[in-house]
């Protein structure tokens, strides 16, 4: 229950930071467009007052009270200030009494709220004339300040109702997220309450959760198979060491009775402590393939050196055992590998392809170039298709086995080296006989 809340808080937090993220974007953008609105009308309307004043300025000084008369005259809407005064400040012509302080002759353009002499606010700019008097035009600025008003309104209602609308969708789209999250929290409790079977769902969508169970998965088959090992491994262990110690104890029981002991008598005490020992040996050996402390090793290697260097190796015992063993050629084909490793899973591969084909028998070693392929057959009893996965497991032993030496951990260490290398193997009937195949293309997590 800890966990579903946390992870509820979590996903409510998430959403509310993108949906704050989102407004707070939306009313930058907003305020953008109002500012950039403002700003532009008035410079619409800087721009006629400075025309109109520029006029003005070029008039003769004689000239300017009588045209402020007939632009005030021409004014029926009484829209426009038009004003002179003289260089003391007393007013001259015009619709306006005084000169407003913060207003300079050629000094940028300011607003001013209504006065007695002109009700309305307006927008002036002030001017110098040759004669030293000032010149001051302006207009109403009621109707701009009205369009900034409605550009405001406007803005902020559409701009509220985006924020409102983008944060429900947001909330709704999260929903199903939270939903798979539940169910993929739920499917964690299953596999930490010990279902190792238990696997994350995924929609089929690719997305980065169904990369995230893909991953989660195949982590839990990987665990799945090790802890099935270990426990198949115990097993074997308690059934298969028991009769070689049980054989060494009563030997050496013996020897402590017998009034004199026989080089012989050591010797097969010793040869079955040596089976146990042997079989320890492996098993630590997989262990240490399965810890991935090995792949520090890894360079580029020549299959084709490789597998030459296995059959220069049980040429000998192929021939002292009667079996006819060929390398066939192959061009060079190059992958990232431990070498040491790959050749020691490649010898498994042989030395229980000789072990089974016995005499008379065929062992081939080749390699498939366009697939990048090890590939050992013989003409072997081969295996039998219900425990071709089996025989990979430790210690397994099937009826053709218990007649040759062994402790059934060969092929474990194939197994082991291949996942090393995220390459593949694979055991496929040879008709008669087996066909054990490395493929040395490394695979990935599937999505």
């Amino acid at each position: 229950m800890q966990i579903r809340a946390l992870l509820r808080t979590t996903t409510f937090r998430l959403s509310a930071l993108y949906g704050l993220i989102f407004a707070l974007g939306l009313v930058a953008l907003l305020g953008l467009v109002y500012l950039r609105s403002a700003v532009y009308l008035t410079r619409r309307v800087d721009g006629i007052l400075a025309i109109e004043a520029a006029a003005l300025v070029r008039s003769p000084p004689s000239e300017v009270a009588q045209r402020i008369d007939e632009a005030l005259s021409l004014d029926g809407q009484k829209n426009n200030v038009f004003a002179l005064f003289s260089p003391a400040g007393a007013p001259l012509a015009g619709n306006l009494a005084a000169v407003p302080q913060a207003l300079t002759p050629g000094g940028p353009p300011v607003e001013i709220g209504p006065t007695p002499s002109f009700a309305a606010p307006a927008r002036l700019i002030a001017r110098r004339l040759s004669s030293g008097e000032v010149l001051v035009v302006g207009r109403d600025v009621n109707q701009l300040q009205e369009i900034r008003g409605i550009i405001a309104s406007a803005l902020i209602w559409s701009g509220g109702a985006v924020i409102l609308v983008g944060l429900a969708c947001g909330v709704a789209l999260s929903l199903r997220p939270l939903r798979r999250l539940q169910t993929l929290q739920a499917a964690c409790g299953e596999i930490a309450d010990g279902d190792l079977t238990r696997r994350l769902p995924t929609s089929g969508n690719h997305d980065e959760l169904d990369m995230l169970a893909a991953t989660v998965n195949y982590t839990m088959g990987e665990v799945e198979r090790l802890m099935g090992e270990v426990k198949g491994a115990t097993d074997t262990i308690a059934h298969d060491l028991r009769t070689p110690l049980t054989r060494a104890r009563a030997q050496l029981h013996r020897l402590q009775q017998a009034p004199s002991v026989s080089p012989a008598e050591i010797a097969r005490v010793t040869a079955e402590l040596d089976t146990v020992l042997e079989r320890f040996r492996a098993l630590m050996r997989i262990s240490e393939l399965e810890a991935r402390e090995r792949r520090g090793g890894f360079a580029p290697t020549e299959l084709a050196r490789l597998l030459a260097d296995v059959a220069d190796l049980y040429q000998p015992l192929a021939e002292a055992n009667g079996v006819n063993f060929q390398l066939e050629d192959a061009a060079e084909t190059i992958v990232e590998a431990d070498a040491k490793l790959l050749f020691e899973a490649v010898s498994n591969l042989v030395d229980n392809a000789i072990k089974f084909a016995g005499e008379d028998g065929r062992v081939t070693l080749r390699l498939s170039r366009e697939r990048a392929q090890i590939v050992v057959e013989d003409d072997g009893p081969g295996i039998p298709e219900a425990e071709k996965a089996a025989v990979l497991q430790r210690f397994y032993r099937s009826r053709r086995d218990r007649i040759t030496p062994g402790a059934g951990l060969g092929l474990s260490i194939v197994a082991a080296i291949v996942r090393l290398h995220r390459f593949e193997l694979e055991l496929a009937d040879a008709q008669p006989g087996l066909r054990a195949v490395i493929d040395c293309r490394p695979v990935s997590v599937k999505y």
